[in-house]
């Protein structure tokens, strides 16, 4: 893999750079951003990139490593100058990469931040050990990366074998001297004394160990497991490889019951509430995420702590007093044994690809898309050297591998206007093989769920490339016109040609109940008949509204001002996307995290309702919902959504009077935003901060629809 990774993860638990005193030590974490000015340059087409509002950079450092590499090299103090530094601060400073100046028992940055303060343990002293360090002594020591070489206070030579991210530079630190201090904080994986990797016994998906169903009750503070619990063994010597032949089975739950009592919560707590839905996958026949993704996960640590880690963000959040360290803490440790296991330049495996998309999951959640695009690129290195577009059809890994990456490629396509890095042939492959699993099994409603939303993605895929081009001027008006044409004929066939078993009115949910009475301020009714499918056509609702939103994009990229009935066209698909949404949020058998994969249906939506406070609102209470559960809106968004808006009040957050912007939110928000604008910071020499057609784009009333809901232009924008 490219050097460029590795510089990557090296600064992953909080991207290099020292912001200024003041944002760092000052109540608040970052100043809010600043609202840009509304007026400028008229457009014909006030929307003509939906990047505007997620302010996605240019992802040049991602394709051109060799001269980031040089760039990087030529930077002054990066790869020649040793910093001395200290192991015993602050895990909260470790982990924003910033000094701590390690007062007991708050530090002073803590303290002034009003942040969580955690000290790791004193570290034995020199020559003692535990029972477990004596027996993991000896050859394997020699060959591990995790071993320690010279002393506490300095680098030593073998920078490759000494590796943290969560220290106060950009530097390398021995994994072991972390395993000592940290012992409380990150358990230790250990061996079955009959096999080589975690807990490989498998049980039925109808079974389960008592000690794999902890209490899930928010209100217990004993259902979450402590920080210091339990410590078991010793560390496994370095990433555990899971061979292609031996990959976990479809509908059978792993066993994990010989893990440490915290990974066995956290896991437990993922099967119990994590879904596909919260990956903004559609579909998942095979139940992936709930046996075989765990299954390599019990297998493999780098991936185990990402995905405990993913499971302990969510816990975080559901508890009324959550605390975000445990989430650091298995982050951090993903990154640093995944980095560990690329400097040693070792084959990949499907166990690696799926770290980097779970730490890529993660960064979505965080809001920070350059390292969401720094995963993305690594992913496709790695998917193109395990896989052609034949065989990663050929096993239920490969297909939901293939469906994570490629819709990570085709959503940071169209938002960020550039073109998609998977080519055409992979698109193509998975349709020609959905489709034929859909006609051999007839009965099978599964597969073509899949051939659907395949046909789906290839429209979307084929979007980004076009927004692509012409955000580069790569291709004349006329051609632009023509393909634009193409791909709305496109997506209208595609709705119009569903198998009529996607579409089966016996599955639409006619009346539900609910504790919520109708507000007077909603925008549409959540009561409303035949909007929902039940299950197991649930995913046709989603794609329905995925078809809207698609439609919505499509239609902001014209070449030209859009006529007044393309404007009216366009706010029926807002509102359909508003009114599918209410019904899914209010809906009782809702899966969990359907809102979530919703998300971009509502951002798109927000730009074509009619302007005015009741419909504003509306749209930020599903905003303030979704980061509540865990999706964050990066400052840049709320600063623009602020602006269409026109309340300023929106950055800090949605919602009046800080109604629901919990104490674990507010921490977990104040952490995204600082390492969002230290990661643009860090980068800004390689990424322009907004493409040149984002800062042309005008807000108001007059921009888009109007407060009446008719046809509008700039000429009407109020000052």
């Amino acid at each position: 893999m490219s050097d460029y990774y590795h510089h990557f993860l090296s600064s992953m638990a909080g991207v290099g750079g020292h912001p200024n005193a003041d944002q760092l030590d000052g109540s608040q974490s970052i100043p809010p951003p600043p609202v840009i000015p509304m007026g400028g340059p008229q457009l014909s087409n006030p929307y003509q990139s939906l990047g505007y509002f997620t302010s996605f950079p240019d992802p040049v450092m991602f394709n051109a490593p060799k001269s980031q590499r040089s760039r990087r090299k030529s930077a002054p103090g990066l790869d020649h100058i040793k910093h001395r530094r200290t192991r015993s601060g602050c895990y909260t400073c470790r982990s924003r990469r910033v000094k701590c100046d390690e007062n007991h028992p708050i530090c002073e940055r803590c303290r002034k931040g009003k942040r969580e303060c955690i000290y790791p343990e004193p570290p034995p002293p020199k020559g003692s050990g535990s029972v477990g360090s004596r027996d993991s002594a000896g050859p394997s020591q020699q060959t591990s990366p995790s071993s320690s070489h010279g002393d506490d206070d300095d680098d030593g030579d073998d920078q490759d074998s000494k590796l943290d991210p969560i220290m106060d530079e950009d530097e390398d630190e021995p994994e072991s001297a972390t395993s000592q201090s940290s012992a409380h904080n990150f358990p230790l994986l250990r061996r079955s004394s009959t096999t080589s990797s975690f807990g490989l016994q498998r049980v039925g998906s109808g079974h389960r160990h008592g000690s794999e169903t902890p209490s899930f009750d928010a209100n217990k503070g004993s259902s979450s497991p402590s920080a210091s619990t339990s410590v078991v063994g010793s560390l496994t010597p370095a990433l555990l490889h899971l061979s292609d032949t031996a990959l976990p089975s479809p509908g059978l739950r792993p066993d994990w019951s010989l893990l440490p009592h915290e990974l066995q919560f956290y896991l437990g707590y993922f099967c119990e509430t994590i879904t596909n839905y919260h990956y903004c996958i559609v579909s998942d026949a095979d139940d992936f995420f709930r046996t075989i993704l765990l299954g390599m996960a019990i297998r493999n640590e780098a991936l185990l702590y990402a995905v405990v880690g993913f499971s302990a963000y969510h816990h975080a959040l559901a508890k009324p007093n959550g605390r975000m360290d445990e989430f650091l803490l298995y982050y951090n440790r993903s990154v640093t044994l995944l980095l560990t296991f690329l400097k040693r330049k070792e084959k990949h495996s499907v166990a690696t690809l799926l770290t980097v998309l779970q730490l890529a999951t993660i960064e979505e959640y965080l809001g920070d898309w350059v390292n969401l695009m720094g995963h993305q690129k690594a992913a496709f290195e790695i998917l193109t050297q395990l896989f052609t577009p034949q065989s990663i059809m050929q096993t239920s890994m490969g297909r939901m591998v293939l469906k994570w990456y490629a819709r990570f490629d085709v959503f940071i396509g169209i938002m960020g206007s550039f073109e998609t890095t998977l080519p055409r042939e992979w698109f193509s492959a998975s349709i020609e093989y959905y489709d034929g699993m859909a006609a051999a099994e007839t009965e099978n409603v599964g597969w073509k769920i899949d051939a659907c939303a395949s046909r789906l993605r290839l429209i979307s895929m084929e979007m980004s490339l076009l927004f692509g081009k012409g955000a580069k001027q790569d291709v004349s008006e006329d051609e632009y016109v023509a393909e634009h044409q193409r791909l709305s004929v496109a997506l209208d066939n595609w709705k119009e040609n569903w198998d009529p078993a996607l579409k089966d009115p016996d599955f639409l949910v006619t009346e539900f109940t609910s504790n919520r009475t109708p507000d007077p301020n909603d925008i549409v009714s959540p009561f409303t008949p035949a909007v929902l499918f039940g299950p197991p056509l649930f995913a046709s609702t989603i794609l329905t509204c995925e078809w809207h939103s698609i439609a919505l994009m499509l239609g902001s990229q014209t070449a030209s001002e859009m006529s007044e009935s393309s404007r009216a066209s366009m706010m029926e698909h807002a509102y359909a996307i508003c009114q599918i949404c209410e019904a899914v949020e209010f809906w009782p058998l809702s899966p969990a995290g359907s809102l979530i994969i919703l998300h971009p249906c509502v951002a798109i939506a927000a730009l074509f309702v009619k302007r005015d406070a009741r419909h504003h609102m509306w749209i930020r209470k599903k905003l303030a919902l979704l980061e509540v559960m865990g999706y964050i809106s990066p400052a840049t968004m709320r600063a623009r959504m602020a602006e269409l808006f026109l309340d300023e009040s929106c950055i800090r957050w949605w919602l009046p009077n800080d109604e629901g912007f919990s104490p674990i939110l507010q921490n977990i928000r104040a952490f995204a935003d600082e390492r969002n604008a230290m990661a643009v910071s860090a980068q800004s020499e390689n990424l322009r901060q907004i493409r040149h057609v984002f800062s042309r784009m005008r807000l108001g009333q007059g921009a888009g629809i109007p407060e009446g809901g008719g046809g509008g232009n700039n000429d009407d924008e109020a000052a």
